[in-house]
């Protein structure tokens, strides 16, 4: 009788435990990758990555105005192509057959394919009020190419509070982009205690305190729930929101595996790609596959 009670009592206690602990609202194991692939070391500062097509992706890294293309089966790099001289790169985003690659002052590349080369066919600026822009992603909802700076508006404190995501129309780069989402910390971390999602924390005056920054380095969309996926390098979370700028998700990241993740990206088959730079290890590539829902 004894025995039964406790069992009673265990099974009680996993019960409210796994009541208790949220389930990850994306469809992915964050903590089991399916594949992970060591990175060339000259590509220790990968900081984009985007697909190309079912078999291939590309990234940039800083100091490099190159494309490098990517085999996900082996990870190994099959191709690259240099479209400028040394330069800060930190975005690349594909459309169609165009790629867009970000330099860190904002002006971006348009690449097009001439004779089964990338050339750059004309440059743009990012016309935003922001000075430090890491990230560029496709929405294939909208056809907008997606910015996502990483530093925060000064002077106000609703400024600091905010983070901002804009879009580029791809066939009138001319036009302003426009603001697409304003994500409030303070918000985000109201709806992480609602769900019972953990944020980064710190200790200051002997209290913890959210230490949730979100400084953008990448922006994607997810193929089939159109949510955003947002990749913050500096606390190394991956941030999801819904349509309307909802927490879905937010996720601490791996710091040993992925000490600087700076690179998000899509293949069809709704599998999802990170890239971290290399910070106490080499550059990694890593995969999760999308589980059946």
């Amino acid at each position: 009788m004894r025995n039964i009670l406790l069992l009673a009592l265990l099974l009680s206690g996993c019960a409210t435990a796994q009541k208790d602990r949220p389930t990850s609202a994306i469809p992915y194991d964050m903590k089991r990758p399916t594949q992970v692939f060591e990175l060339p070391s000259f590509l220790v500062e990968v900081s984009a990555l985007t697909d190309v097509d079912d078999t291939t992706l590309a990234c940039v890294h800083d100091e490099s105005a190159s494309v490098y293309f990517l085999s996900v089966r082996t990870g190994e790099v099959i191709d690259s192509v240099a479209f400028a001289g040394p330069a800060d790169m930190e975005g690349l985003t594909r459309v169609r057959d165009i790629f867009f690659a970000l330099r860190s002052d904002g002006l971006v590349y348009r690449l097009g394919d001439r004779l089964s080369r990338l050339q750059v066919l004309d440059t743009f600026r990012v016309a935003v009020p922001n000075r430090n822009i890491e990230g560029l992603g496709f929405d294939e909802h909208t056809g907008m190419i997606l910015v996502s700076p990483k530093d925060h508006m000064k002077g106000s404190k609703e400024g600091k509070d905010e983070r901002l995501i804009y879009a580029i129309d791809p066939d009138a780069t001319s036009k302003a982009p426009r603001t697409i989402l304003k994500v409030s910390l303070g918000r985000l971390e109201q709806q992480a205690a609602v769900k019972g999602i953990d944020v980064p924390q710190q200790k200051k005056k002997g209290k913890e305190r959210s230490a949730l920054k979100l400084r953008y380095s990448s922006v994607a969309v997810h193929p089939g729930s159109h949510h955003y996926y947002l990749l913050s390098a500096t606390d190394r979370t991956l941030l999801v929101l819904d349509r309307q700028g909802d927490l879905v998700d937010l996720i601490q990241l791996d710091g040993k595996l992925l000490p600087k993740a700076e690179g998000i990206t899509f293949t069809s088959n709704g599998d999802m790609w990170l890239s971290s730079e290399g910070k106490g290890r080499g550059p990694v590539l890593v995969r999760y596959a999308q589980n059946d829902r």
